[in-house]
Formats: C-alpha cells, structure tokens, sequence
C-alpha cells in the first residue's frame, strides 16, 4: 500500500516524531514559510504538519487539492486558517494538553523570578556589585494575589502550583461560570469569578491563560491594564496577540504597572529592535513555555500519531474542528 505524502514545516520538536512520520508516511520536510514555497511543496500532499511561525492559509489549502488533514505541532490553531479547512471538510488536528505541565511551570517561574528581583540581583552580582543586596528589593509570593485570565488546562496547573505549593492567594476568570468546568477550583480554595475589572484591581501578578481568537485579538488594552496596581506584575505565556503591545510598553515606561514577564510576543519571532526586549522592568524568553525535553517528546509523537491516524481514514483524536465530522 502507497504510503501518504506528508509535508513538514518546520522541525517536530523532538527525532521520535519524526521518525514516527516518516516510517509511516513519504515526508517532504522544509524550513522556509513564505507561502510561495508551501504552496508550491503542498500541491501533491495528503497532509501537512506544521509549527509556528508557520502559517496555513487559504492560498496554500487552496494549492494543495489532495490535503485531507493538517496538524498543528502544538496546542494553538491561530496559525491555521481553520475556516477555511472546516468549509474544505479537512480536519485540523493539534495536541491539546500536552504543554499544560511546561508552560504552568514556566509561568510561574516567570513570577517568582520577577517577585525575587532574580534578573537584577543577577546584573548587579555579575558587575561585582555585591552591595545589591542592600539595594535591591524583592519579596515573599506567599499570601500575594495571583489573577488567572482563563482556566483551560494550563490555567489549572498553574494555579494548583501557585495554591498549593506557594500558598498564593489564587482566583481565576471565566467568560461564563460552569460548575462542571470551572467547579474543581474550590476543592484548592481558588475562587472563580467573572468580575474581570475586580481581578485586574486586586491582583498582585496577572498571568494569561487564553487562547487568541478573533475575540481574544487585542484584548489585554490599556483600559485593563490601567485598572491594574502599580506594584502588580503581568505574565503572559499564552499568545502575544492577546496584548495590544503598545499599550503595555507605555504603561510600562511610565511605571503604572511594576513589570511584566513575557515568553510570547506579536509579531514573533519580535524584532531585534522591539522596545519590549530592552525595557528594565520586562523579563522575556523566546516562547518556550512548552518546549521542555519532555513536553517535546509527548507532543511530537502524540502530532504524528494523530496525523497517520487521519490519514489512514480513521477519526484522529484532538480534533480543532469537529464539525467536519458531522454527518
């Protein structure tokens, strides 16, 4: 039996994804992500598997008239024209879940590193300034408020670790509350709410768990971040589209917030001379939240596995677009 044609975009994070791939499926593998090179790779494809910052767009879905499935590497789907697969009946596949350990763990990394002053104390110490230690300020997360945007599956093991390991005050909002979802929160004491102004007013971090949609485009403006305490820090390790970035590099240049962390960034990968890289009060990393040794593992071989499924004309699991499965 003919084995399907694959075309990889970009790497799969980790060698048994791609090993997984490419014992069942003829792969075409390239690193550039202008859509004249994809469009010109996808024509004779049954598949493709990508990640970010490569993207999936109409022109190339269009180019490719044998595509029956296209995987995301990761959780998000912002990099894929899913509408346009979904009226083209392709599934959209991603790993959903996979990452919740990682990027909740990078997350709070981020806080206690900007609740210690780590990135300071580190300048100083370097420079031969042991002084510092008089001179600089950091302070105990214990009893401090973390406010959650969101409470999908990162969401929740990001508060489970700053609850119960750091004893953090913790509350989370929800567009909607419903007790079958959002219910768990109060078996760790964290309160669920859908107040957002409140949570902005009364958090000392803010940390972002939302996916970028059309609705979520933006949504992190200078209203909310106004309401925010000057003392209080913002996280995000979610998507940087979700922030109107000039608003938070103003409010950070004129101190009305203490500081942010950020490990995702809209455009990305950011220009070398974007001002959010060289701010003294931003912390940043090259989104990789979720690309730890073994998150990588999961998730490639989980993408892989999926796509072979799909195209082998079984239903694939963690499907983006159910609805193609209708009927």
């Amino acid at each position: 039996m003919e084995k399907p044609k694959i075309l990889q975009i970009l790497s799969m994070y980790h060698s048994e994804g791609e090993k997984i791939l490419t014992e069942g499926a003829e792969v075409i593998r390239t690193v550039k992500i202008d859509n004249e090179t994809i469009c010109k790779l996808a024509a004779d494809v049954d598949g493709i598997v990508l990640r970010a910052p490569a993207r999936i767009t109409k022109e190339i879905i269009d180019a490719a008239p044998k595509l029956k499935a296209i995987s995301g590497a990761g959780v998000g789907l912002d990099n894929i024209d899913v509408a346009y697969a979904t009226s083209k009946k392709i599934p959209v596949l991603h790993a959903p879940a996979v990452n919740a350990v990682s990027t909740a763990e990078h997350a709070v990394m981020l806080m206690m590193a900007l609740g210690k002053n780590l990135i300071s104390f580190h300048h100083e110490m370097s420079g031969g300034n042991y002084q510092s230690r008089t001179s600089l300020k950091s302070f105990e997360l214990k009893g401090k408020k973390a406010g959650l945007v969101g409470f999908g599956s990162i969401a929740k093991e990001t508060a489970k670790r700053l609850k119960l390991g750091l004893d953090m005050d913790v509350e989370v909002w929800v567009r909607k509350y419903n007790e079958a979802k959002h219910g768990a929160a109060r078996e760790w004491g964290i309160k669920v709410t859908e107040d957002l102004e409140s949570l902005f007013k009364t958090s000392d971090f803010i940390s972002l768990h939302i996916p970028l949609t059309d609705a979520t485009k933006g949504f992190i403006d200078r209203q909310l971040l106004s309401f925010m305490k000057p003392t209080s820090y913002l996280i995000n390790t979610a998507r940087g589209g979700i922030i109107n970035q000039d608003d938070l590099i103003e409010v950070l240049k004129d101190g009305k917030i203490a500081g942010a962390a950020l490990d995702v960034f809209n455009p990305e990968p950011p220009p070398a001379d974007d001002p959010i890289l060289s701010l003294p009060n931003v912390i940043v990393t090259p989104h990789v939240g979720g690309t730890t040794v073994e998150c990588n593992y999961i998730m490639s071989t989980t993408v892989a596995k999926n796509i072979l499924k799909a195209l082998a004309g079984e239903r694939p699991d963690n499907i983006g677009n159910p609805e193609v499965f209708k009927n």
